[in-house]
């Protein structure tokens, strides 16, 4: 028996080492954790980014040396692990209810990054530092997606070879918040976040290749480190990347630079495998803007893998009636020619909205008539003037979490629409007195029902909507001046914007009885012909209301 059980293992033995001399240069196993675990000969090369990245310590992408010299083993991916959710765009847009955005924790940041994990900086802008209760209680309230704003920039460090690489302190730290959410089975959205130091546009081509490594370096390491976490976890890319050219404007170097970005995210995500290979990718427009030409400019990304991208963009109008349709109906044409979901990332309220009665209709109504259009949205909650939860009381602003979880859409009356060309004077306001002036170099357009270059004021109303639909050439133009007169014609507010306005909900002060609106571009001079051109074809229409 015992020369028997010999043999069997000298057998076995060499067996072993003929296998060994014959198997490939490299095979895979499945770990018992459920990670792919490659083998390959010492100095083999991978074309995965990062795969030598030793500093993400949590991560199971380390390679570590084996008993045998000869041989490395490299734990890749976690491709093996079922998902039970199998999450697509479509899917997501369909089961999806209401998100509610995670601001100023994760993404505050102070000064510039200091190589360390910076995880004080947490709370440096008002709020606790993040706990399962807080998220517990969010759940709660009936939100079934989470945004995370993180910043990235401000918790890095710059490897041997000049490459910008996210501390690792840092990253277990999101992955723990993100942890959190799904135990109570929630969707993530994990953002980038006040990263606009080096995630931006409208540069030169030398300074656009450093952008395009920082990319791929801070979202490979971003990628690496959550690959073993499932689809319920979903990237977006960038946010509200600003145009360097023409700050806070549209530009189409801009916007292409954009679509380069976003296609180069993609790559790298897929490229790092795992639960990454089918992840959920969310691409911004040029500023997240809503805007024709922000949207006309978008292009989407190719993929690996079918019905895994959705779009996003950011809309904060203060209407809370029909007023947000125009902009809806254009983000669902949007939607239906680029074929991915398109979901909001960021609307609110402010706490001091006018009237405060009516702060929790207009959310009611924005969530009503956003999925009225097939448009999912998640709610801005700073902790300060957009908030609707305490994070450190867990309490909450009950009305406006009815509102957004049992929506409703309000419909009010239709206000004066100045569509003629006899309702306006091709004047200006001086910014001191208010007073009509002409305006050869600029040109403005004043509202006027009596040649005056005033609007009445309805009495008793205390509060003043303003909403402009520009399109096409007139769609950098604005609200600038907004002077309230007595009725003796004495001036008792104003509300002056340098940048301008397309929408407002403005307080009327006491004794106003007449009102002079001033709109102009702050881009561009505007001929007499061109206000007549589009006040005729109705591509630049105010409307004024009233309550």
């Amino acid at each position: 028996m015992f020369r028997i059980k010999k043999f069997r293992v000298i057998i076995g033995f060499i067996v072993s080492i003929i296998l060994f001399f014959l198997m490939p240069l490299s095979f895979e196993a499945v770990s018992e954790h459920g990670y792919s675990l490659f083998i390959a000969p010492k100095g083999s090369t991978f074309t995965s980014p990062h795969i030598y990245h030793e500093s993400v310590l949590d991560s199971p992408y380390i390679y570590q040396e084996s008993a045998l010299d000869s041989l490395y083993f490299y734990h890749v991916s976690a491709a093996s692990k079922k998902d039970t959710h199998e999450l697509t765009a479509s899917s997501f847009a369909k089961s999806m209810n209401v998100g509610w955005n995670l601001g100023n924790s994760l993404d505050s940041h102070y000064q510039e990054p200091t190589g360390d994990a910076n995880l004080g900086q947490e709370t440096i802008w008002g709020q606790p530092k993040i706990t399962k209760e807080q998220i517990d209680y969010v759940k709660s309230l009936g939100f079934d997606t989470i945004r995370i704003p993180v910043s990235w920039y401000y918790h890095t460090y710059t490897d041997a070879n000049g490459n910008l690489r996210v501390h690792p302190d840092w990253l277990k730290r999101v992955k723990e918040v993100v942890g959190y959410c799904l135990s109570n089975d929630m969707y993530v959205i994990l953002d980038s976040h006040h990263d606009g130091k080096i995630f931006h546009a409208g540069v030169s081509a030398s300074e656009f290749e450093k952008i395009k490594a920082d990319v791929t370096s801070i979202w490979g390491d971003i990628s690496m480190y959550f690959a073993d976490t499932d689809t319920r976890v979903m990237f977006e890319a960038f946010n509200e990347p600003d145009n360097y050219e023409k700050y806070w404007q549209f530009g189409k170097k801009a916007a292409s630079q954009i679509n380069e970005m976003n296609q180069l995210f993609v790559n790298v995500v897929r490229s790092t495998g795992g639960y990454n290979s089918e992840r959920i990718l969310v691409l911004p427009t040029l500023l997240d803007g809503n805007g024709e030409k922000f949207l006309d400019a978008f292009v989407l990304p190719k993929d690996t893998v079918p019905d895994r991208l959705m779009a996003t963009v950011h809309f904060y109008p203060q209407f809370f009636d029909q007023g947000v349709e125009p902009v809806f109906a254009r983000l669902e044409s949007f939607s239906k020619r680029i074929g991915v979901p398109v979901i909001i990332g960021e609307w609110g309220t402010k706490t001091g909205y006018k009237p405060s009665s009516l702060r929790s209709v207009h959310a009611g109504n924005y969530v009503a008539r956003a999925k009225a259009h097939g448009l999912n949205c998640i709610y801005w909650d700073n902790g300060s003037d957009f908030a609707i939860i305490d994070r450190k009381k867990l309490t909450c602003n009950q009305a406006m979490i009815d509102a957004i979880m049992h929506p409703a859409a309000f419909t009010s009356n239709e206000g004066e629409t100045f569509s003629e060309w006899k309702d306006f004077l091709f004047m200006t306001v001086d910014q001191s007195s208010g007073a009509l002036k002409e305006d050869p170099n600029w040109g403005t357009l004043v509202l006027s029902q009596d040649g005056t270059g005033l609007v009445p004021i309805p009495e008793g109303a205390s509060t003043m909507s303003l909403q402009l639909l520009c399109y096409g050439d007139m769609n950098t133009h604005a609200f600038h001046y907004v002077y309230f007169f007595n009725k003796n014609n004495a001036l008792v507010g104003n509300k002056n914007s340098w940048d301008g306005f397309t929408d407002s909900m403005i307080e009327i002060p006491e004794g106003a009885v007449s009102v002079r609106i001033g709109i102009n571009s702050a881009t561009r001079k505007t001929k007499k012909k061109e206000y007549q051109e589009a006040i005729k074809k109705k591509t630049l229409v105010p409307i004024v209301k009233f309550y």
